[in-house]
Parts: C-alpha cells; sequence; structure tokens
C-alpha cells in the first residue's frame, strides 16, 4: 500500500529525489574537495586565510549556498503546482530546472563568468515561473467566485507572471541598483570626512 501514496506523483517526486541526490553527492561534497588543497579545518571559510587567495573555494561554496537558496521556492511551487494544475506539468517544469541548477553548480565552481551562467539561470528562472503560473492557473480554476475556464485563467496567470517579470527587471532591479550606488557614495563619502577629522 505505500507505494500509492505517490501514485500520480510519481514524477515531481522523482526530480526531488534526484535534485536532492545531487546536492548531497556533488555540490555538498565540491566543497569539502576545495577545502583540502587549503587545509581549510572545519568550520573555518574564509577566516584563517586571505580570501582573495581561496577563490576556487570560495566559488565552490558559494555555489552550494546558492542551490540552498534557489531550492526551497522551487520544490515549494513544484509541489503546489502538482496538487494545483498537473503532476506531469509540475514534474517537466522540474526537470528543467533540475538539470539547469545542475549546469549553474559546475558552470560556477570551474568558470563562473556572467554569459554562461545566463544560460543556466535563465531557464532555471523560466521553469520557476511556470510552475508559479499554474499553481495560478489552478486557483484561477477552482476558486468558488472565479470558476474562470482553462484559456482565461492561463491567460490570466501568464499576464501575472509577465508583469513580476517586467516589473521585476525593468523596475525594481535598476532602482535598486540606483538606491545601492547612492548608499555606497554615501558611506564612501562618510569614511573620507571621517578620515580628513583624524
Amino acid at each position: 500500500m505505500p507505494a500509492m501514496a505517490f501514485e500520480g506523483f510519481e514524477f515531481p517526486a522523482a526530480v526531488t529525489a534526484f535534485f536532492v541526490l545531487h546536492y548531497i553527492w556533488v555540490d555538498t561534497f565540491a566543497v569539502g574537495a576545495a577545502r583540502t588543497p587549503y587545509q581549510l579545518k572545519y568550520p573555518f571559510t574564509t577566516e584563517t586565510h586571505d580570501a582573495k587567495n581561496l577563490e576556487p573555494f570560495i566559488r565552490a561554496l558559494r555555489a552550494q549556498q546558492n542551490q540552498v537558496e534557489q531550492a526551497w521556492a522551487f520544490f515549494l511551487v513544484q509541489w503546489l503546482c502538482a496538487f494545483a494544475l498537473d503532476p506531469n506539468f509540475a514534474g517537466a517544469c522540474g526537470v528543467v530546472w533540475v538539470l539547469a541548477r545542475m549546469a549553474y553548480g559546475y558552470i560556477y565552481r570551474v568558470n563562473p563568468s556572467r554569459n554562461k551562467l545566463m544560460w543556466a539561470t535563465v531557464p532555471a528562472y523560466l521553469a520557476l515561473t511556470l510552475c508559479c503560473g499554474g499553481i495560478l492557473v489552478g486557483c484561477l480554476m477552482s476558486w468558488p467566485p472565479l470558476k474562470l475556464s482553462r484559456g482565461v485563467a492561463i491567460a490570466v496567470a501568464s499576464s501575472f507572471c509577465v508583469l513580476f517579470g517586467i516589473y521585476g527587471w525593468f523596475v525594481y532591479r535598476p532602482w535598486f541598483g540606483s538606491f545601492v550606488l547612492a548608499e555606497k557614495k554615501r558611506q564612501e563619502g562618510q569614511l573620507m570626512s571621517s578620515s580628513e577629522g583624524d
């Protein structure tokens, strides 16, 4: 009987297990492998060495941390999408996401140029967005006050996803970049005025 607990949800379950196995046996072990040449003892990361001289270790550590940062959001929406809309659709998005995240980890550890990382980041974000859209479609079709048809629900959900993408990339990202630049200049100005007062 326990095998029936996943009936219909085998695809997203297998994707979840596959990513966790890769995370444990590749992403995490890569950090340990990168510690050895520098003789970095646990729990230290850069405290005992000049961080500029530890770049391969820092890349491995950052890739592993980035997997953790991204995984919780994806698997939450993958499973919600599987329940709200379709487990096979969610699982297919999961395959794209997992393959993209595996590529991201390898690229980041070996040669982390922004252009190369985008080839892994964009498909992962698209898979995440598709799962979010799937959740919205399922909600719009089943929520009693609305009960939209599938076509209308897809159109509305797609609009929300596109609007968030436009807002994030073209509005919030530039605004926040300007904010950080102004904050950096303010801090540099404070450092200069305090050093002049000494």
